[in-house]
């Protein structure tokens, strides 16, 4: 990694006009392990994390450096958290890679899109980002709709974890 990414930082807190973006706490636990416990949030993310991986996987979230940023995404009203984002650099070693999860409760409106959408421009405007891009399974087609409703364009199918998936980029 370069000097660049190491030395990059997110900021803590991102708003949008319904959403409150955190970086995780500790007091987040349960609902992070409920949502990567969940089925149908990790249908084309491997499926749900067992639970003896949980804490695991929550303290490498947690204590993650500055150059990724992990939210917690909430609605403004209510504080009630609904999904995860994460930004940090790809498997490929060049780019950084903007990935989420989110509730079923939450999924058709536009939460998503709206959470994308502030981390992707704080991370092009402030972070320095030039490129940012998201890795789905070309049977997402869910996510692959979002992605493109965000303006990111397809540049690449693979095949990847036992199946093709694609690498979307912004422009």
């Amino acid at each position: 990694m370069s000097a660049f990414v190491t030395t990059m930082r997110f900021e803590e807190h991102l708003d949008s006009n319904r959403l409150a973006l955190r970086t995780l706490r500790f007091r987040d636990f349960w609902f992070f392990c409920k949502l990567i416990g969940n089925k149908q949030v990790r249908r084309y993310l491997g499926g749900p994390v067992a639970w003896q991986q949980r804490l695991f996987r929550f303290m490498q979230y947690q204590s993650s450096p500055d150059h990724i940023g992990v939210w917690v995404v909430r609605l403004a009203k209510g504080n009630r958290p609904i999904g995860l984002v994460e930004l940090g650099p790809h498997k490929d070693g060049t780019d950084y890679e903007i990935s989420y999860q989110f509730y079923p409760t939450s999924w058709g409106k536009g939460y998503a899109d709206e959470a994308l959408q502030v981390v992707i421009s704080h991370a092009l405007r402030d972070a320095g980002l030039t490129r940012i891009i998201a890795e789905t399974q070309s049977a997402n087609l869910a996510s692959c709709r979002v992605l493109r409703k965000l303006g990111l364009v397809e540049v690449q199918r693979l095949q990847r974890f036992g199946t093709e998936q694609i690498i979307f980029a912004t422009t």
